[in-house]
């Protein structure tokens, strides 16, 4: 009887396990009603920068103020301060990892790699696209489409994501892919791939390929203030143009849209700089929010990563004033700026006077009562700067704490900050996670409506080879020495020979190439390979 019942069990595991993976692969519209996922992150963006935004914008909402529905729990794996790389990592993958890695695991070791709901979209048919006003390689962007243990390697980063094989990349970031150490030339590999790169708005408008780089400046774009429209796209242009390329599949796509800078922004406390960008940062989020209402088959997500500076709406001027306070004693120092910290600094030289210095602070900034205190700390930072070029770009530093007094704007912190940040959904049958949710859980939610199974992808693309090829008797060699700049991982079993180049998307065998469905991995220490290369030698 006990076998007998036993047997049953596993029958029943059986079959619900079936019904299982047939629910994971099943089409995406067919249990959600989605088979489009735009996700807007706004980078350090804290609740209280969103209240000023709406202060600024003459107390109207933003736009995705009425779906609003929970708060993120932000910590990473080793910190209860996250940073980008970190966060962005568990809404790309559903796990935690340390602070500085992308998309591996927190192991300090193994560092194994772990599939991303834009590796997933890409597998299951679906288009992918990244647009960010940051370079490319920066960390938000990095952890969809990247694996690897240091954020700061661009050049491993850039490879991997060339190779990953977005089918849309809007951003800045232009310079990292030339003049790399291995040689390599990425902008020709993109054309091999079939890529139309550009590099004005102009060419954006009338662009109709499916794979598009679309890069915009060397590093990061500019702030929104001081963007000259000619020459850089807006954010909200670039997610228009990804969407209306992206959406020409039929199968669906992914987008994740970044509002970069406002983290920046956070960082160096000028205010000008955070609130212009987050209102970039909304007409964003409108035109994805517009295209959703349309197609009804498209989930929207708004959220930060993490907090950064943790900007008050109130310093220590108020707090002897509480009660008496205007809006406009908050906003129109803010709106009397024509520029950001960092535009201002691309007029001043250090060979001005004074007076140039101050006039030009007066007209572009704002900043027309300016002490000689104040003033005396411009002068310095610019002779500084002009003695060490490493200094340059820190302007706004100087300038926006100044704004900040005037505006009654007080900041907490440099850095990053722990509390949760603010999560909006909008669904088209108002199915969305509410209360507090750990940033994983966006990774969860996502593939949930795309039917995509993050977990079997692991298994499937991501294994450690050197393991794998060694227990099927075959001898493997990590070539470290012939070019440093380039690892490959040599195997050998019986008259074959896999070569397994770093970070690309194909291996060779027997010197023939053999295309491969996601990159191989390489994270400093192994490779990870997917069954169909293990499956070269396995015969």
């Amino acid at each position: 009887m006990q076998a007998k019942a036993s047997k049953g069990k596993i029958q029943l595991i059986l079959v619900t396990t079936l019904l299982a993976l047939l629910f994971v692969f099943a089409p995406a519209q067919a249990a959600s009603g989605v088979k489009n996922v735009i996700l807007f992150i706004g980078d350090g963006m804290s609740i209280s920068t969103m209240s000023l935004a709406r202060w600024f914008n003459g107390g109207q909402p933003l736009s995705w103020d009425q779906y609003v529905c929970g708060l993120v729990r932000t910590y990473s794996a080793d910190d209860p301060i996250t940073d980008s790389a970190a966060a962005a990592t568990a809404m790309a993958t559903g796990h935690k990892t340390r602070n500085g890695f992308l998309s591996v695991l927190p192991d300090a070791l193994d560092r194994a790699p772990v599939a991303t709901i834009l590796e997933g979209a890409k597998l299951s048919g679906k288009s992918t696209g990244l647009v960010v006003t940051c370079n490319l390689q920066h960390a938000t962007p990095a952890a969809f489409a990247a694996h690897y243990p240091d954020r700061s390697d661009y050049e491993a980063i850039g490879e991997q994501m060339v190779y990953t094989g977005v089918d849309i990349l809007l951003g800045g970031g232009l310079k990292y892919f030339t003049g790399r150490k291995d040689g390599e030339d990425l902008l020709a590999v993109l054309k091999e791939k079939g890529y139309k790169i550009i590099t004005t708005p102009a060419e954006l408008k009338s662009v109709e390929s499916q794979r598009l780089a679309g890069l915009f400046a060397d590093v990061d774009l500019s702030y929104d203030l001081d963007r000259d429209p000619a020459k850089e796209s807006s954010l909200a242009e670039m997610t228009g143009a990804a969407i209306n390329l992206l959406s020409r599949n039929i199968n669906g796509f992914f987008l994740m849209v970044e509002g970069s800078k406002i983290d920046w922004a956070n960082h160096d406390h000028d205010p000008v700089a955070s609130v212009t960008d987050m209102m970039a940062f909304d007409r964003a989020v409108r035109v994805g929010l517009d295209f959703a209402f349309k197609s009804q088959e498209t989930a929207v997500i708004v959220v930060a990563d993490h907090s950064t500076g943790v900007l008050t709406i109130g310093n220590e001027k108020t707090s002897s004033k509480s009660g008496r306070e205007k809006v406009g004693d908050f906003v129109n120092p803010l709106k009397a700026a024509k520029t950001t910290g960092e535009g201002l600094e691309k007029l001043l030289r250090p060979e001005m006077s004074a007076a140039e210095v101050k006039s030009i602070v007066s007209e572009r900034y704002g900043l027309w009562d300016l002490t000689e205190e104040e003033l005396k700390a411009i002068m310095d930072y610019l002779a500084e700067a002009a003695k060490n070029p490493e200094l340059a770009g820190k302007l706004m530093s100087v300038v926006g704490p100044m704004m900040s007094q005037r505006a009654m704007v007080g900041w907490t912190t440099g850095g990053h900050t722990g509390e949760e940040v603010a999560l909006a959904v909008y669904h088209p049958e108002g199915r969305r996670p509410t209360g507090v949710i750990e940033n994983t859980e966006i990774a969860s939610y996502m593939a949930s409506m795309l039917r995509i199974n993050l977990q079997a992808l692991n298994k499937e693309y991501f294994i450690e080879a050197t393991q794998a090829f060694t227990a099927s008797g075959a001898e493997v060699q990590l070539d470290l020495n012939t070019d440093p700049a380039n690892p490959v991982l040599k195997v050998k079993k019986g008259n074959r020979t896999l070569v397994i180049p770093a970070n690309k998307d194909f291996v060779e065998m027997n010197g023939t190439r053999v295309q491969t469905k996601l990159i191989n991995v390489y994270n400093g220490n192994n490779f990870y390979v997917s069954h169909q290369v293990i499956n070269l030698l396995s015969n």
